[in-house]
């Protein structure tokens, strides 16, 4: 199927997906709103908060092989672990376990790493990353450790330079991490072909993906991108506060996480400490099947819910993506019609480029601080937008400001909230 016909289907279907967030239009105050803050989590799908829900319900605290409600729970981790792996194209669902947040995976994951890097290592972290995919570097390996952590800044498109990050590779660089897209500018970074370049340099360094801010806007496969970790966290695709991580299964035996003396010391379960969050793992696995039924609902006819979840999923993000860059390039469209005195977005403007970046938009408006800004949004628009650092607090620094305001959409959105969003700043800069 062409991309015309795919993103064809996808509008096709867009009344029935808009009908699956039940908080869209009003949040559960009743309040009337435009959420366009997904960069800071993404509405909850139906199914998602029923799943959610009914686990107290039908699950045991643990699993198990005998009675009924241990054995729901035993299938239940194992479906959410093969369906996950199904998202990324993981080898396995032996590759996947389950934190609290991707920021807990990320720590975890540097601490399990001390049977693998020693501190004549060095470290490679970017500017552009959240700081899920830097702290824990800079602080397991640089400050209690003694590496050198190096840093990639960001370039005037706002993105990193491959080559100047591939200049801090070495013979020395036991790990670089990097994010798919920016959590605060929404640019894509070229991760396949930047670990290529790191591989052919130095081909023990580790290579360490932060999918989080992309997860919800375009396929990943983990393969092909040639990585060996990766996390993304449920409440950016449509699910609960939940941490993924994903890492290859010759390198996560090898690994020394925190772990208790009785729990399995083998992957994915040595790396998940004390009993598991049913809600969420059921939550979770909602969600995804939310965006396996985007692919069958869009996919070539004939498709079936027993069809290949790879395809579905990859089915799937690709007509998102194809919608979310539609997004996109309206958005900065409409950008283009506000007085260039008294509005700016920053990183990648040109709406031709809009492959390139997902539909997340740093901007200021002359005279507003960012909090201003977001409070008169919401007072005169009923639109939600974020301010602050967004975790990206190098991103901040490099700007030269304390905080930024922020618009996320996703797929969920339609052209008529752009328009309500360009009508808004309109408003404000007239």
């Amino acid at each position: 199927m062409n991309e015309s016909q795919l993103l064809s289907n996808f509008r096709r279907l867009h009344p029935e997906i808009e009908r699956r967030f039940p908080q869209l239009e009003r949040d559960a105050f009743g309040n009337k709103r435009l959420h366009l803050n997904c960069g800071a989590g993404t509405l909850m799908v139906d199914t998602a908060i029923e799943a959610q829900s009914a686990a107290g319900l039908k699950f045991n605290s643990l699993p198990g092989e005998v009675m009924p409600a241990e054995r729901a729970t035993r299938d239940l981790h194992a479906r959410v672990r093969r369906t996950a792996a199904d998202f990324l194209n993981a080898a396995g669902p032996d590759e996947i376990s389950f934190h609290a947040s991707s920021t807990a995976g990320l720590f975890n994951l540097a601490f399990g790493l001390r049977s693998i890097l020693t501190p004549s290592n060095n470290v490679i972290v970017t500017d552009l990353d959240h700081m899920a995919n830097v702290s824990p570097w800079e602080t397991v390996w640089g400050e209690q450790a003694g590496c050198e952590v190096r840093r990639c800044g960001i370039d005037d498109r706002g993105s990193i330079d491959p080559e100047r990050l591939l200049s801090l590779c070495d013979e020395r660089t036991g790990l670089a991490a990097m994010t798919l897209a920016s959590n605060a500018f929404g640019t894509i970074v070229p991760v396949k072909s930047i670990a290529a370049a790191i591989r052919r340099k130095s081909p023990r360094c580790l290579i360490v993906v932060d999918a989080v801010h992309h997860a919800l806007h375009g396929p990943i496969d983990v393969q092909d991108m040639d990585c060996d970790f990766l996390v993304f966290s449920g409440y950016k695709v449509f699910g609960p506060m939940l941490g993924v991580l994903w890492g290859r299964s010759g390198l996560l035996g090898r690994l020394k996480p925190y772990r208790v003396q009785t729990n399995k010391d083998v992957p994915p379960y040595k790396f998940e400490q004390g009993t598991l969050n049913n809600s969420a793992l059921a939550s979770l696995l909602a969600a995804l099947e939310y965006l396996a039924w985007v692919g069958e609902r869009v996919g070539p006819e004939g498709a079936s819910t027993g069809s290949d979840a790879r395809r579905l999923f990859m089915t799937a993000m690709s007509a998102i993506s194809l919608y979310d860059r539609e997004l996109s390039v309206e958005v900065l469209k409409g950008f283009r019609r506000l007085d260039a005195g008294k509005f700016r977005c920053y990183g990648l403007i040109d709406p031709e480029r809009s492959a390139e970046r997902d539909p997340t938009f740093a901007l200021e408006v002359a005279g507003l601080a960012p909090e201003d800004l977001k409070k008169k949004l919401w007072a005169g628009h009923a639109l939600q937008i974020a301010d602050g650092t967004h975790y990206s607090a190098a991103v901040v620094r490099h700007l030269g400001r304390s905080s930024i305001a922020r618009v996320s959409l996703c797929h969920y959105h339609t052209l008529r909230d752009v328009k309500a969003l360009i009508s808004a700043l309109e408003d404000l800069t007239a």
